[in-house]
């Protein structure tokens, strides 16, 4: 669970489903009680009253067994040192976070946590670059292969999945994200024609997160170069995701100077917007 509570008074905090004391869920540690309780979210404070001694109100809906009334011995012991404080109200914390006040930031990245995403996560790519955070949002999507491409509709969702499985960018391979935005020809044409733009070599790297994860100095190592780049990266992302879009529910396709125009205008407008380019025409950022 991504969020925890500081007991005060008890009188927010549910006694079995929250997580508040130890590592779990007082219902994951005492399974056997939580499945006999008759108010699964009642709160702390109904269970232990306001003050010492405790009320103890469990209010189970049937008699305990002999193992289950040593499952409640053991769960009064370990609450023992408890203290409620009358006049605190409960609080909410967030872990994943160095203050532990909630950001999306440390959501997403508690989220990368949990979904099994590579060690080296290309976080600056993503959350660094001055383009909209919708945008940034997406990317961080396609960095954890989180889109519907039609791969993964044929695990997810099969009955929505394109029959045939083929891409239509390109109408050759199957459509999967490494292949979509980055291997796919029409893609990686935008790609080159980027590099080309910077004059700079490159191989086709194996994945979009590596893609993401190498650092290229494309337009220099200033901070305005690092914006462009960024910029100009994330905007083929978006274009051609969108493009992918237009000619499966659209019926409509443009073809890869269109495409280009298109990157080309929205680097040069998220660019302009950011602080690294305060003052600068937007259209100098190609120039």
């Amino acid at each position: 669970m991504l969020t925890r509570f500081v007991l005060g008074n008890g009188e927010r905090i549910r006694f079995w489903e929250d997580l508040w004391w130890g590592d779990q869920p007082l219902g994951s540690q005492f399974p056997r009680l939580f499945r006999v309780v008759l108010d699964k979210n009642v709160l702390i404070s109904s269970i232990l009253g306001s003050s010492r001694p405790f009320s103890w109100n469990f209010n189970f809906r049937c008699n305990l067994s002999d193992i289950e009334i040593e499952d409640l011995e053991g769960l009064m012991r370990s609450l023992d040192g408890l203290h409620l404080s009358p006049s605190v109200p409960d609080a909410r914390f967030w872990p994943t976070s160095s203050s532990g006040f909630f950001s999306v930031k440390s959501f997403f990245l508690a989220l990368s946590h949990f979904s099994g995403s590579p060690q080296v996560f290309p976080s600056k790519f993503v959350w660094k670059s001055q383009v909209p955070f919708k945008v940034r949002s997406f990317v961080w999507l396609v960095a954890h292969k989180k889109v519907n491409s039609n791969d993964m509709l044929q695990l997810r969702r099969p009955y929505k999945a394109l029959s045939p499985d083929i891409c239509f960018l390109c109408m050759k391979q199957g459509e999967s994200v490494d292949h979509l935005f980055l291997h796919c020809s029409l893609t990686t044409r935008l790609w080159h024609r980027l590099f080309q733009l910077a004059n700079l070599d490159w191989v086709i790297p194996r994945s979009i997160v590596d893609m993401m994860s190498i650092k290229f100095d494309g337009f220099g190592a200033s901070k305005r170069g690092r914006v462009l780049w960024q910029a100009a990266s994330t905007a083929i992302i978006w274009v051609v995701w969108k493009e992918r879009n237009a000619r499966i529910f659209e019926d409509r396709a443009r073809n890869s100077e269109y495409l280009w125009d298109s990157i080309v205008f929205l680097a040069s407008l998220w660019a302009f917007c950011s602080k690294a380019f305060t003052g600068t025409p937007p259209l100098m950022c190609y120039n």
